[in-house]
């Protein structure tokens, strides 16, 4: 008899879960699309973006799990409505192709052909976690496209790794078989306590989580950040000169932050030449609980930037 009950309590679970799901992943999928989404043909396939605001241009190469949802969230977080808010998907998330190289000097590329579509001759970059390498090599690359950087708790190069030093390091990037809508879903509403070691924040009161949802739209730009994008800067370490940027930098993280060490952070201050810093002692890679701080760092950078800009 026991037995019987528990199949009906598992039936009763599994029928449940399966409502929820398609509830949860439904409106998941209609608030992605609820944007007013644009695209553009680049040099390597097709971009979407989102561009809203007026004002001064604030480009957002976004982090792993991201795309021109979460863009658009932090954008809106950082600056409010003071700037133009562009807030484009990179290689293989949400609407944007793919490219064969789908590496962040091509991706600093792709935003420059963006920029030159829409008209902007500068602007503000922000990098968030995996996008801190694309913006890195924009600020490299183009830096007459740049009015300057904001490395929000940003990835960084902090040595010169070999090709088999990095693969001891393990996969850089979160399990193939969570990017599937069902099993984020399930690990998000059961298993929140992985998602909160993982970032060092509480998930569930940040609303930029929201947006890891859809997951299978973003599953093949969350690959090319595990095995390319986020290897790259150690890869490749001679290709990040920092030593020779020559746009304004700001550099904001927290020094808990389990994703993106703060020891290479920290070397990339160093390296840079009088960059800004909003640096706090806690937050995880969220920054919980700097928001205020933060933002206004960001705001005042922007300032800065501008007087000096006017003054030059």
């Amino acid at each position: 008899m026991s037995v019987y009950l528990l199949l009906i309590v598992l039936f009763a679970f599994i029928c449940f879960e399966g409502y929820r799901f398609r509830s949860d992943i439904k409106a998941a999928y209609e608030r992605l699309n609820h944007y007013e989404v644009k695209s553009i043909n680049t040099s390597f396939g097709k971009m979407t973006y989102l561009d809203e605001g007026s004002g001064e241009a604030m480009i957002i190469s976004h982090g792993i799990f991201g795309g021109y949802d979460q863009g658009l969230t932090s954008l809106r977080q950082v600056v409010g409505d003071r700037q133009r808010k562009i807030s484009p998907s990179r290689f293989g998330y949400v609407g944007t192709e793919l490219p064969q190289e789908p590496t962040p000097k091509n991706q600093a590329k792709a935003f420059v052909e963006l920029l030159d579509q829409l008209k902007i001759e500068k602007s503000y970059v922000l990098g968030t976690s995996a996008g801190g390498a694309a913006t890195l090599r924009m600020a490299l690359e183009h830096p007459h496209r740049v009015k300057g950087i904001i490395l929000l708790s940003s990835g960084a190069p902090d040595k010169k790794r070999s090709p088999d030093e990095v693969k001891a390091m393990g996969l850089q990037g979160p399990p193939p078989i969570i990017v599937n809508d069902f099993i984020m879903w399930f690990t998000m509403k059961h298993f929140g306590f992985i998602f909160n070691h993982m970032m060092g924040s509480r998930v569930v009161t940040n609303t930029l989580f929201e947006t890891m949802l859809p997951a299978t739209p973003r599953r093949k730009g969350v690959k090319a950040d595990s095995e390319i994008t986020n290897t790259d800067m150690t890869l490749n370490y001679e290709d990040y000169p920092l030593e020779q940027l020559n746009v304004p930098v700001l550099v904001c993280h927290a020094k808990d932050d389990p994703m993106a060490n703060y020891e290479a952070i920290d070397k990339v201050i160093q390296r840079v030449t009088d960059a800004d810093t909003a640096i706090c002692e806690t937050g995880g890679h969220t920054i919980e609980g700097n928001g205020d701080f933060v933002n206004q760092a960001i705001l005042d950078f922007i300032d800065k930037t501008n007087r000096a800009e006017k003054f030059s």
